[in-house]
């Protein structure tokens, strides 16, 4: 929300900037009338005919001006996921095959998957639930997800089952 009340200010602000310079433009060729009835004259009919060539155009390159910077600051602070989108994660500082994989699992998904990196690659399902702080259903739909795309195999032990990551993987994020 921060965000949005910066630009909106940027944009009064430079919005009235433009209004001003118009203004001043206009009074800088001397009118013959009131400051008032020549902004009443700029609104309806538009700049006076002795203004020069060179400062409509000087206006109009502001005027582009504050369009970019209106543009840059969208990107830069309302879609601050567009910047960071190529970024890195710090937890995942690994490349290759591995950091492909990893940009296409969910944040769950990711936690069992450094839960397990953690343990060697192979752990109980119950305490991979515990220390990824997920439910046991969460947790056991998303190893089967992981099962299905081939990142992990479970093995049924006792009344839970050992979840391992699959060798080129687990092997892949040792490098």
């Amino acid at each position: 929300m921060e965000k949005l009340k910066v630009l909106l200010i940027i944009l009064v602000v430079s919005s009235i900037g433009l209004g001003a310079s118009l203004f001043l433009v206009a009074l800088s060729s001397e009118p013959k009338e009131s400051p008032v009835e020549l902004l009443v004259e700029i609104i309806t009919v538009g700049l006076p005919a002795e203004v020069p060539f060179f400062i409509p155009l000087a206006t109009l390159q502001f005027l582009f001006t504050v369009l970019a910077s209106v543009v840059g600051v969208i990107y830069f602070l309302v879609l601050p996921e567009i910047r960071s989108y190529n970024a890195p994660n710090p937890k995942q500082a690994v490349g290759g095959a591995v950091g492909m994989v990893m940009k296409t699992l969910n944040l769950e998904e990711q936690k069992v998957i450094e839960v397990l990196r953690l343990h060697n690659g192979k752990y109980l399902q119950k305490y991979i639930t515990k220390e990824s702080e997920l439910s046991k259903l969460k947790t056991h739909r998303i190893v089967a997800r992981l099962s299905e795309r081939g990142l992990v195999q479970v093995t049924k032990k006792g009344n839970t089952n050992e979840v391992s990551l699959t060798d080129w993987f687990f092997n892949a994020m040792k490098e």
